[in-house]
């Protein structure tokens, strides 16, 4: 990945759904009920699960379009070029 795209947006869009899980102050107005804050695991564990369905979502429709792309030599230039 020539410019971090999956470390800026992958893991850090999956930190930031798994923090509400455990940080989410309902007095704060932040939403939820983080497990620091005396919720127990509820919250985190919807967390989870929706960064789970994310993936289950991108991961195989990346593929589909990556691959073909790669296939006909569309995704990156030659050597020569750049």
């Amino acid at each position: 990945d020539v410019v971090d795209a999956f470390p800026v947006h992958g893991a850090c869009g999956i930190w930031g759904l798994l923090a509400l899980g455990f940080f989410g102050n309902p007095d704060e107005g932040l939403g939820g009920s983080g497990l620091f804050y005396g919720a127990g695991g509820g919250q985190l564990a919807i967390q989870l699960v929706t960064a789970l369905m994310i993936i289950i979502w991108v991961a195989p429709l990346s593929v589909l379009i990556m691959f073909p792309l790669r296939k006909i030599g569309w995704l990156r230039h030659s050597d020569e070029f750049q």
